[in-house]
């Protein structure tokens, strides 16, 4: 059991934040250092051309196998979850070699291996091979992404963590709004193929930028790490599940909205993504000091209610105003609940110790966004698409009450594990 008091101590926190002297020859963070340093920006650009290579996936995969490849709204659900299924197994095995063998190489051997799947989709003429391709880039997604967000702590101060995470997911919500947007232009002008193959040149750049990035976890925080063989850290684990309630919506919507939309017979949704995405990554830049500033768990509660409203204006009115506002709601309630959590784990921790707890948190995230869709297209079938966002705010709401119900002063404080 992780003691919060001790976490929330600042002198401890201080001296632990001191612990880490990075390798590429960055000193020990201090709390009066800026966040925004090259190091920081190369690492949070990779994370852009490799979300921005996913995000071609998002509206295009769901019309592959519904189109091409004849599928229903259960065999969609099953290549879309394929993908976080394989994320999810690998997540623990990444965090531990992201806090053995450095940030730098995990980002480069994901982003290899996101290059490999990603041109693997042209070979992808059954469902069986694309749902094979798809795991594979589950694979290569779990090494880069905890990578990613480690390095991003590495190089923030103690108390500008939340901070630190906020800037560096924008990356991912940045990649949401651009590649949807490339992924319907190009399949709309030029067809399946030339989107992976789009997707895969991008993914190029991030091999580029990742060999770019320095290493932000010294040898010696490595070597301490060499002992340990516990997969699952316990200080990921609570924020994972909380963390699973906000993104269980996340799958749902991405995986059923563009059929949603053909259902309605909006011609596209591609624009509902990208609203998606600008609202995330304004408010993500507006709100980037909140988490640290008023308090993680009750910005997080809060912010769990809004996507559960969100969810339940989609559920609702499916119609094209409804989805509107419903994006917008949506959006800003998910805006916040990732980046708050996740600070949350992180306080007071050992720098070799946060691949670990960023993978345990992270496999959550793929649990909601490979079961969501699964489960979920099994109930879209008999029940309609509505459905699966009325119970994905069921979800949001229980975390949501978890958070805003725990004791007062506790709200700035590490998540007991």
């Amino acid at each position: 059991m992780i003691d919060p008091e001790a976490l929330a101590d600042p002198q401890i926190t201080g001296e632990r934040a001191h612990a880490g002297v990075h390798a590429s020859g960055f000193e020990p963070v201090h709390p009066d250092e800026r966040l925004v340093t090259p190091a920081f920006v190369a690492v949070t650009v990779a994370m852009l051309a490799f979300f921005t290579s996913g995000g071609v996936f998002l509206p295009t995969i769901p019309r592959y196998v519904a189109g091409p490849l004849g599928g229903d709204t259960g065999t969609v659900g099953l290549a879309v979850g394929a993908f976080a299924i394989s994320s999810l197994l690998m997540r623990p095995f990444a965090g531990r070699l992201a806090d053995r063998r450095g940030r730098r190489a995990m980002l480069v051997l994901g982003s290899v291996i996101a290059v490999a799947a990603t041109f693997g989709h042209l070979l992808a003429t059954s469902l069986a091979i694309l749902v094979a391709m798809r795991l594979v880039l589950g694979v290569g997604e779990a090494l880069f992404f905890v990578a990613a967000l480690a390095a991003a702590t590495d190089l923030a101060p103690e108390d500008r963590r939340g901070e630190a995470i906020s800037y560096a997911s924008l990356a991912i919500y940045l990649g949401a709004a651009i590649g949807p947007l490339l992924g319907e232009t190009i399949v709309g002008g030029l067809g399946f193929d030339a989107a992976w193959i789009a997707a895969g040149l991008i993914a190029l750049g991030a091999i580029i930028l990742s060999l770019i990035a320095p290493e932000t976890l010294s040898r010696e925080a490595r070597a301490a790490m060499t002992g340990s063989t516990t997969l699952l850290h316990p200080r990921g684990i609570v924020p994972g599940l909380l963390v699973l309630c906000g993104a269980w919506g996340m799958g749902a919507y991405f995986a059923f909205l563009p059929l949603l939309g053909d259902q309605i017979g909006l011609g596209g949704v591609s624009g509902y993504l990208a609203l998606f995405a600008v609202v995330v990554v304004g408010l993500r830049i507006v709100g980037a000091k909140l988490p640290d500033r008023i308090g993680a768990a009750r910005l997080s509660g809060t912010a769990l209610i809004a996507s559960a409203t969100g969810l339940t204006i989609l559920g609702a009115f499916p119609t094209e105003i409804g989805i509107w506002l419903a994006t917008v709601v949506f959006a800003t309630g998910t805006a916040f609940v990732f980046p708050a959590i996740m600070s949350l784990a992180v306080v007071g921790v050992e720098p070799a110790e946060r691949g670990s707890i960023m993978g345990t948190a992270g496999l959550f995230v793929d649990a909601a966004f490979g079961l969501s869709p699964a489960l979920l297209g099994l109930l879209a079938g008999p029940a309609g698409y509505g459905a699966t966002f009325l119970v994905s705010a069921v979800f949001a709401l229980v975390g949501a009450g978890y958070l805003l119900a725990r004791r007062p002063g506790s709200a700035g404080r590490a998540i007991p594990a």
